[in-house]
């Protein structure tokens, strides 16, 4: 039998992660990422998940009407809204952080977690310096 490749293996611990959870996976991705990085343009948004706006704007709108984030226009350029967690979406926002240690990743140590932090967050340092090579930000 043929060994997966990284990035199969990756994507498959993605779809666990994500059924177990029990939530939409782009809910979850907005939640993560707001919570990250505190606020986020609406477009920054739609170019992280590589979304369409239309869809974007549906799923935030759903979000808005359930207390998870709220929209607010930019005060320096008014056609931009700028998006962030209410207190219900931060709440959200930990409980898979506290499950993913619980539950999802019960298989692995304690060292074996602090390893795969340690190269996950290599990948995603590589692409940030990657991405600003490439988009110049």
């Amino acid at each position: 039998m043929e060994e997966e490749t990284l990035h199969g293996l990756f994507l498959r611990c993605s779809n666990i992660i994500s059924r177990r959870l029990g939530n939409s996976a782009s809910r979850r991705r907005i939640i993560a990422l707001l919570d990250e990085r505190g606020e986020l343009t609406q477009r920054e948004l739609q170019e992280l998940l590589g979304i369409q706006a239309g869809s974007l704007s549906e799923l935030v709108g759903r979000m808005e009407e359930h207390g998870v984030v709220t929209r607010k226009p930019d005060e320096k350029d008014r056609r931009r809204t700028i998006l962030s967690l209410t207190e219900t979406g931060r709440k959200r926002a930990a409980e898979p952080r506290q499950m993913g240690d619980e539950r999802l990743f019960s298989a692995l140590s304690e060292e074996e977690r602090e390893q795969l932090r340690g190269m996950l967050q290599k990948i995603i340092d590589a692409h940030d310096r990657w991405k600003s090579r490439e988009c110049g930000k």
